[in-house]
């Protein structure tokens, strides 16, 4: 679609991403291989991209139901085996399958309980939403762990009267993110969104799917920050790249977007524009 061509309100789908678009992000990092722990900016895809043969997985449970109260010398791997917890690989390098992942994951016997509590201690401290969720950097190569990581988040100050205005207007809002949210936990934070609408723990490619099933009935922007977006920032019809916070982003980012903002309020004008 050109530029000039003028849609109706009712005919828009915006997809969001979380982290960087919607909230900032809160990440305590833990190397493995260094023993050091901290909060980090790095974006966990940059992380894994630095990794030969590099992957990012979510834990796909809730941190105080099935983590919090074990023993802290219990080896993660062997937990989660005993409690079936599930991972959903979120991010990867080319060439590596799910199933090397998940054979990393069972051969790592050096990350215990205490250094997922370490990670979860520290961001506790932060001024975060009480959603949480464990993610895992493996060097898929190595068979090893390399990075612990606890996440949170906290929405920019915008976020929430753009997303009301938006609703108001008859504006379709998805979220699209790789973080560990789920809609029934993330609708008391977000009102204006059908819990229906929000999908956390997504691959590139789910990304990229969503807004191809969205694009059968509507015209879709896609507001996206960083690499992990890129492909259903080249899929959507219109794409917003976000540059609120820092990030080391690759250019082809840069060549796919036909908007950058600063700010998320910015997005009710991008709309306004193409009526």
């Amino acid at each position: 679609m050109g530029m000039g061509e003028r849609i109706r309100m009712s005919e828009v789908a915006v997809v969001f991403d979380g982290a960087g678009v919607l909230y900032a992000p809160f990440r305590i990092i833990k190397n493995m291989e260094r023993g050091v722990t901290k909060r980090s900016r790095v974006a966990g895809t940059t992380c894994t991209d630095r990794l030969e043969r590099g992957a990012m997985t979510i834990l796909k449970t809730r941190y105080e139901e099935t983590l919090e109260k074990e023993e802290p010398y219990e080896i993660l791997s062997e937990l989660m085996r005993k409690k079936r917890i599930e991972n959903k690989v979120v991010y990867k390098k080319k060439g590596i399958s799910d199933n090397e992942v998940m054979e990393a994951i069972w051969k790592d016997k050096n990350v215990k309980l205490k250094d997922v509590y370490e990670t979860m201690s520290l961001l506790r401290r932060c001024d975060i939403l009480p959603v949480v969720g464990v993610g895992l950097i493996m060097d898929v190569a190595g068979g090893v762990i390399k990075y612990v990581i606890a996440g949170g988040i906290r929405f920019f100050p915008g976020t929430l009267k753009l997303l009301k205005e938006l609703r108001e207007m008859g504006i379709l809002v998805f979220v699209a993110s790789g973080d560990r949210i789920e809609g029934e936990e993330m609708e008391t934070y977000l009102p204006d969104i059908p819990a229906d609408n929000i999908f956390g723990m997504m691959k590139p490619e789910d990304k990229r799917d969503l807004v191809k099933k969205l694009k059968e009935e509507h015209k879709v922007i896609m507001v996206g920050d960083d690499r992990n977006d890129y492909l259903a920032m080249r899929e959507a019809d219109i794409t917003v790249l976000s540059l609120q916070e820092e990030a080391d982003r690759q250019r082809r980012i840069f060549e796919v977007a036909d908007f950058r903002i600063k700010d998320i309020e910015e997005v009710k004008g991008i709309i306004e524009e193409i009526r």
